[in-house]
This record gives structure tokens, C-alpha cells and sequence, in this order.
């Protein structure tokens, strides 16, 4: 990490992903909650279209999420073994916390591309994870071609350009993952010369 004495440079670098089997309480509270996903709400956003949402998974409604969890599974591989199914059903119990994160996409905007709008998402989606380091949390997201699945749609409602893009874990860990390699500067940062 460079040597820095800001704040937000420093929040950036020092940024990491936590395994969701390991995040234990505490978690944010309410006021925590929401303090995150108002931070998170703040992401630019071309023409102020707002094409994210947040959901706070209820911890009553985990035994529901584990069911979808398995049905998408069974939709993606039907074939797979009860092992398979059930290592995608512990992904409900797994972080005290549980938010998701939704996309809203209007492919037919006439101004702003779909493109600017998976961006907001995308930055929406980095701001709650790093309002959720910033108050001494840890976070998880998991996403993957299951939030996609008819299962899952229909369960959690969504409409044609509805989107569920994540599911972000929430709470404490002692035990990070390994650090990931970042890429070298130099292979995503040059000059155009015209």
C-alpha cells in the first residue's frame, strides 16, 4: 500500500472481501444499517435515475432464502447431488447480517445508456461495502448466475428490468482470507496521445 495520510485513499487500499463462513456478530445495528446503505445510495448516477435498491434479508425469512437458494440450484443443475444443494442452502445462514442488492435497468432509456446505469449499481454496490469497513465491519458479497434463475426472480418478486445482483454478508471477522493480488499499475493505467 502507498504511503498516504487521507482518510478515503487509505479506506480504498485498505478495502477487503471477508469470507462469509467466517463473519461473526457483531453487526450493524438499525441505525447502522441504514447509515450504510444511505452512504451506499450516494454512488454518481447519470441523470438521477436511481437504478439500485437495497433489501435487508430478515433473519425469519432465512429458512425461505435457503429454499430459493435450492431451487436455483436445482434450475441450474438438475442433476446435482443433495450435497450440492445443501452447501447452497447454508448460504442463507452464513453472516449475521444480510443485504441485497438489486438493480433496476431501463434498456429503453432515451438518455441515459444501460451501461451508465449497471455503473451506478456497481458503485452503489462498492460504496455499502466500504460504509460497512468504515464502521470497523466486514463484509461478503456473493453473486453468481442462481440470483438469475426463475426461482429466485419469482421469489423475490422482480419485474422485467429488475435485476438481483447480490447478496452482501455482513458482520465481524479475526480471520481474512488471504489478500488477492491487485493488478500492477502500469497494466490498467497508460497515456492517450491522440
Amino acid at each position: 500500500m502507498p504511503p498516504s495520510t487521507h482518510p478515503v485513499i487509505d479506506a480504498l487500499f485498505a478495502r477487503r472481501s471477508a469470507n462469509a463462513r467466517m463473519l461473526t456478530g457483531p453487526a450493524p445495528d438499525d441505525a447502522q444499517l441504514r447509515l450504510i446503505v444511505e452512504a451506499a445510495s450516494r454512488a454518481p448516477d447519470h441523470g438521477r435515475i436511481v437504478p439500485f435498491r437495497f433489501l435487508a434479508l430478515a433473519d425469519a425469512a432465512r429458512g425461505r432464502l435457503a429454499d430459493l437458494l435450492g431451487a436455483a440450484t436445482r434450475e441450474m443443475m438438475p442433476d446435482a447431488p443433495e450435497e450440492e444443494i445443501q452447501r447452497a442452502r447454508e448460504k442463507a445462514h452464513q453472516g449475521p447480517c444480510l443485504v441485497g442488492v438489486l438493480a433496476r435497468i431501463d434498456a429503453g432509456h432515451p438518455k441515459i445508456p444501460a451501461s451508465d446505469q449497471w455503473l451506478a449499481v456497481g458503485c452503489a454496490l462498492e460504496n455499502l461495502v466500504l460504509a460497512v469497513q468504515a464502521l470497523g465491519f466486514a463484509a461478503a458479497i456473493r453473486s453468481g448466475r442462481f440470483l438469475e434463475t426463475k426461482a429466485f426472480r419469482e421469489g423475490f418478486g422482480l419485474g422485467p428490468n429488475e435485476h438481483f445482483v447480490s447478496i452482501v454478508a455482513i458482520g465481524t471477522t479475526k480471520d481474512w482470507p488471504p489478500a488477492k493480488p491487485k493488478p500492477a499499475l502500469d497494466t490498467v493505467f497508460g497515456t492517450w496521445n491522440g
